[in-house]
């Protein structure tokens, strides 16, 4: 039986992006028929009902558009997606993300019996600039560390970095639906390794997250409300102290003030002492 990849896209108000990713998907199309016995499936999840997602080309892949009856906010359309995919193996990107041509190639050869394996990228300004997400193997291994997420930061930019076996997802995080966009991401990573999922690096370039300016990451007073959100719904499943560093740590990104970082100086050298100690081995 062949192998399957399922690539789970969210679309809200995002009809723009479709020739872009279309075409981002014919090309990984390609180089998985070309170089492996792997099928393609993705599935557009079309967050904003009252526009029409409109495709009317033949695809390399196997295309599904499903409509949300509402607006139900980014977490619940993965998860509405999820529940249509077919494949082995659930790569959820973002409308306004981008990804190399040999993405699902080169993420599935580096993944071998792991749950989950997080690619290498660039980070793009709006106004052109990049630069690579992580410097160097130790940066890219504290990714797929517990720790980091508690004491240090969710190094992982956005889900389309990371393909993800679908049988490693927990079945929390499809019935705790974020009422708060944002976060989903980072609770799902914390989630999947308190329950020792084994996360494995790709240290191929394979994505770019594109700041556009909508991302929910840019807004300080919304995803606090989220990582709030995923702490308590991490409560009974997470250390409690390594829930209190995650908590500290996303007020300390999320507000201001003339004590800031007094008021914060656990964070710091939290921040301080992992980097030393466990990022740059």
């Amino acid at each position: 039986m062949k192998t399957m990849v399922s690539v789970i896209i969210p679309f809200y108000h995002g009809s723009g992006y479709v020739p872009q990713l279309l075409q981002m998907m014919r090309n990984n199309a390609a180089v998985l028929r070309a170089s492996t016995d792997t099928d393609l499936e993705v599935l557009l999840v079309n967050d904003s009902p009252e526009e029409t997602i409109a495709v009317q080309e033949e695809m390399l892949f196997n295309l599904k558009i499903i409509t949300n009856p509402k607006n139900l906010g980014i977490h619940a359309s993965r998860v509405h997606g999820l529940e249509e995919a077919r494949g082995e193996y659930i790569l959820f990107l973002d409308q306004d993300d981008r990804i190399t041509d040999n993405c699902l190639v080169s993420q599935l050869r580096a993944i071998g019996d792991a749950d989950l394996v997080i690619g290498n990228g660039y980070d793009c300004e709006a106004g052109g600039g990049k630069h690579l997400i992580f410097q160097d193997a130790a940066h890219q291994k504290a990714a797929g560390r517990l720790s980091c997420h508690y004491y240090y930061n969710n190094l992982i930019r956005s889900p389309g970095q990371v393909l993800i076996r679908k049988a490693s997802i927990p079945l929390y995080w499809t019935e705790r639906i974020l009422k708060n966009n944002g976060s989903d991401d980072a609770f799902l990573w914390i989630l999947m390794l308190c329950r020792r999922c084994t996360a494995v690096i790709n240290e191929d370039i394979v994505y770019e997250h594109v700041f556009t300016g909508e991302n929910a990451s840019g807004n300080d007073t919304a995803m606090l409300r989220s990582q709030m959100e995923v702490a308590g719904l991490l409560k009974g499943i997470a250390s409690p102290m390594g829930l209190t560093a995650f908590q500290r740590r996303a007020r300390y990104y999320c507000t201001n003030g003339r004590n800031h970082k007094l008021c914060f100086l656990d964070v710091g050298f939290s921040r301080m002492m992992y980097s030393k100690l466990l990022i740059r081995d």
